[in-house]
Formats: structure tokens, sequence, C-alpha cells
């Protein structure tokens, strides 16, 4: 069934020519056919008139006025039954209740018959659905059959109501046909090869029995099904009749002949408005992820705030305010890429087929995914800085207070547009996860925190270029201690080892920075947020390139 939708083939070795109305087809075939998998991948947090709402402007072709997308869309509702579900979510398992699995795979069906393509593909369209489900399912599909689609599908053990519902069946043995024709003539031919069919017996039952290798008489079974394969491929399959195979051509023949300059069918703006439009929704019906991102955010700022509550600034103070400045840049980062590396890769999959079924560019999506989601990468610092700023004393000016902001808000761009790296390398969200770690101590152990920045060994020092943790601790060292004043020191405490700190630009320099480089860090905290975006959007489109 992939190789004649020309999907999924990338690891496949495919001989042969797949051919409509004997002309040859390759990946033009995309093009005019609808392919229904077995995976159903959706957007949960759409409800099913949206999913369809999306569909519909993106897959439809662009000359069509939205009106009559609308009531195309409400045509397909009816028609696949979805009326009753049409306004409720699809669901996300685990977080939000949705409609039913017989329900998602019907909207499979409505999601590729939106365009109304001449020919769908079903990778068995039954599995995992009840009798009644799947008797529903296939009459449905008459319905479209019916309406002049031609229909093929894969189905496993159906139902003797189920199997009484189709036209034409092939049976495959071995990877050969064993046949191919009328429903109606298959027990009569297999009764001409001594194979009849019981009375009151499912006949897909006997057919798969009859086809089947037993284990323990494999060499007999494999006789039987060479020999059932062999007569049938000695006679020619019956030809449709003439006028039904000249209709068949002449409602492909603009399809097969009529080449697109272009697999989109939207254009560049209303692709990404459509995709935008999906990405805001996602991001504001998702209450769970949200709020747990902002309880975390006010939780640590309640928390930093208690334990380094009104620090003295004295010698031990200015030490503990380095330590709660390179916690806030830490905690911001892991925040952040737990976030991404588990959300992410769960859209990915949903991303490639729509984009490889020529929905939507792959610089579209990534745009759009971005955009929706800065908001809240943007806000949860505010929660932890607004909270833990004041309560652990740093400096009592609002311009400090906006400047510390700022810079945490890098820091939160630059970890973000991190985290997209990993999870556009990364196969699924475990191996995102599993990543981040390794990944990212390098970088937090050259910050400036752990390790005097002089210290570090010639071989390594650059990894504190690509260091968000450098940058952003350093900013937020200088903007809490340049042009300090005066900093307490008891002479008791004044050793060789440890000498005191009299003022803000001594404590800059006591852990080997530069109180000049506020600028510098700014700038490097904006490359890095550009730099690893574009690496993240390259990861990106190495996987969207890839052969579907």
């Amino acid at each position: 069934m992939n190789v004649l939708a020309h999907r999924n083939i990338s690891q496949m070795e495919v001989r042969g020519t797949v051919e409509v109305n004997d002309r040859p087809i390759g990946k033009e075939i995309m093009s005019m056919s609808a392919y229904i998998q077995q995976e159903d991948l959706f957007v949960g947090s759409l409800t099913v008139r949206e999913h369809l709402i999306f569909q519909a402007f993106l897959r439809m072709d662009k000359n069509v006025p939205d009106n009559q997308r609308i009531e195309r869309v409400q045509e397909v509702i009816l028609q696949l039954g979805l009326t009753k579900c049409a306004d409720t979510y699809i669901g996300i398992p685990g977080r939000l209740r949705g409609i039913s699995g017989g329900e998602k795979k019907r909207l499979s069906f409505a999601s590729e018959i939106i365009p109304d393509p001449p020919l769908l593909f079903a990778d068995e369209p039954t599995s995992g659905l009840d009798s009644f489900m799947a008797q529903s399912l296939i009459a449905a599909l008459q319905q479209l059959a019916a309406q002049g689609r031609t229909i093929i599908c894969t189905i496993h053990q159906p139902s003797s109501q189920v199997y009484a519902m189709f036209d034409s069946i092939l049976l495959l043995a071995e990877g050969r046909t064993a046949y191919m024709g009328s429903r109606v003539d298959a027990i009569q031919y297999f009764d001409n090869l001594g194979y009849p069919c019981p009375m009151n017996f499912n006949p897909a039952d006997h057919f798969v029995h009859t086809l089947a290798i037993v284990p323990g008489d494999e060499e007999n079974c494999r006789k039987r099904v060479q020999d059932i394969c062999d007569v049938y491929s000695a006679h020619e399959a019956d030809l449709p009749e003439p006028e039904t195979r000249e209709r068949r051509q002449d409602y492909f023949k603009d399809d097969v002949h009529s080449p697109r300059r272009s697999p989109y069918k939207a254009s560049w703006c209303r692709q990404f408005r459509s995709v935008f439009w999906r990405s805001w929704l996602t991001n504001n019906r998702d209450v769970l992820i949200l709020r747990i991102r902002l309880y975390r955010s006010i939780f640590i700022g309640i928390l930093i705030g208690i334990i380094f509550f009104q620090t003295s600034i004295n010698q031990d103070g200015v030490r503990n305010i380095y330590g709660v400045l390179f916690f806030l840049v830490t905690s911001t980062t892991f925040t952040n890429i737990v976030a991404v590396a588990f959300t992410f890769p769960m859209e990915l999959p949903v991303f490639l087929r729509e984009h490889h079924n020529g929905m939507y560019r792959s610089d579209v999506y990534f745009l759009c995914k971005t955009t929706a989601e800065a908001p809240a990468f943007f806000i949860a610092p505010l929660f932890l800085i607004t909270i833990g700023y004041w309560m652990i004393g740093l400096r009592p000016h609002v311009p400090r207070f906006l400047a510390a902001y700022g810079i945490l808000a890098l820091v939160s761009t630059s970890t973000v547009s991190y985290a997209y790296i990993i999870s556009t390398i990364s196969a699924n969200e475990s191996i995102s996860t599993a990543l981040s770690g390794p990944l990212t101590l390098p970088l937090l152990i050259v910050g400036g925190f752990f390790i005097d920045n002089t210290t570090i060994p010639g071989w390594l020092s650059w990894l504190k270029y690509i260091s968000w943790f450098y940058y952003g601790y350093e900013a937020l060292v200088i903007n809490q201690w340049d042009n300090y004043g005066n900093i307490t020191c008891d002479e008791s405490y004044n050793r060789t080892d440890s000498p005191c700190i009299y003022n803000g630009n001594e404590a800059i320099e006591a852990r080997g920075l530069d109180e000049g480089n506020l600028l510098i860090d700014v700038y490097g905290l904006l490359a890095l947020t550009v730099g690893f975006r574009v690496l993240s959007y390259l990861f990106l489109l190495r996987r969207a390139y890839k052969r579907p």
C-alpha cells in the first residue's frame, strides 16, 4: 500500500512500476490521491470541526472561496457521521479527554477526502475497531465509492458482514497474487480449485485458512499456495467493462496529466495564517502544560526568595548572590529545555506527515511554532524574577530589575533555541530528554560559577562562547554589582586565600568577569538565540526533505 501511494518508502527497495490507467506514475500520484494510514495523527487540542477547517484551508484548491471551504467541511462531517462530536476536542491521552477510537478513524477519512480526491488508499482502516465500528466505517467507504471514487484498502480478518460490503478483492499469498476479481465470484473460483467454502462460514476466514502457512506443515502449505497462485497467473483477470474503463480514465485524466509547479495548494501567506492559528490554539488550550510552567516559576521564585531572603551585602552575602544569580540562569535553562524536549518531538510526526502531504512548507511550520510559543517563554521568567528579585534583596532600582528580567528573557530564548536543536535531531521525546542533560552539562560547567573563566584550559575555553550560562551569568553579575558602593568586611574575614571584596567592581573581578562586557553578553545571547534557531531549522529541514 505504501508503494502504491508513494508514501513511507524511504527504507524500501522498490522494483517494478505503478500505473494509473495504463500509464506509469510516480510521486505525482500524491497530488491526486489520499492515503489513510494505520496510525491516526492529530493535534489533540483542536476540535473535530477546527481540524477539518484547517485541512480545508490548506488542501483545497487555492481558487476555492472560503465560504465553500466551510460548506465542504460541514458536508464531510455529515457524510462521515461526525455531527455529534464536531465540537469535541480530539483529545490528548492522559491530558485532554476527547473522541473515541472509531471517531478518530472516521476523522482520518474525513481529513483525506476534504479535497475530494479521485483515488483513496486506506491501510487497515478497521484495525483496532470493534465489529460494529468496523462495519460503520466500511459503510462510509461504500458511500464514498458510490460517488465515483476508487478506494483501495488492505484489511485483515474482516467479519462476514464487512467482507460482503466490498466490490472486488485481491488475495496475496507469499508475495504472489492468489486471486483478484469480483468478491461474488471468489467463492466459486476457489470451489473450482477444490477448496469449497463450508456453509455458514466467513468467506474471508476461509481464504485466509486456505492460503495460510501453518507451523509444522510449511512444505505442504507452500506447495498448496504455489499451485493456487500458478493457476491464477495462467489466467488473465477479468477486465472491467469498456464503458466503465472509459469513465474512470476520464475521471483521472486531468489529475494524471496536469503537472503542478508547486506541491502546495495554498499560498505562503495562507499557510502561515492557518498554521499559526492552529499553533496559537494549541498553546493556549494545553492548560495543564501552561499551568505547570507558571506554577513552577512561581514556586521556584518563592523558594529562592525564602532561602536567600533579604541577603545582607557583606562578604558572605556577595558569595550567596553569586550563587542565586547562577541559579536563576540554571533554573530558567532546565525549565525551558524540559518543556521543549517533551512537547516538540510529539508534534514532529504530525508535521512530517502533513508536510509530505503537501499541506505547508517546513519554514512556515517552524516560524509559526516558535512564534506562537514565544509568549510563554517570556512570561515564565517574568514570574520568576519578579518574585525572587525583591525577596532576595537585589539592587532595589527599577531599571536594574528590568535589566535583570531582560537578561533572563534572553537566556530563556537562547535555551529554547538550543532545546529546538535537541528536539529536531531526536527521533522521539525519550531520546530528546536523554540527550539534553549530557549535552548541556559542559556548557553549564564553563558558565563562570563552578570554575574561574581565567583558569579554563585553553583547548576548552571556546566552549564558554557558545554557553548562555556564561553570558547570562556575567550579565546578571554586572547588573548587580556595577558601580556598587561600599561592601562591609570584617577584618577577621580578610584572609590571603579569600581577600575581602570592598566594592561592586571588585565583586565582578573576583569571578574573573569584566564589567565592560554587559553589551557583549547581550549580543552574545542574541547571537546564540539566532544561531541555535537557524541550526534547529536546518535539522528540521533535513528531516523534512527525507523521502517519505
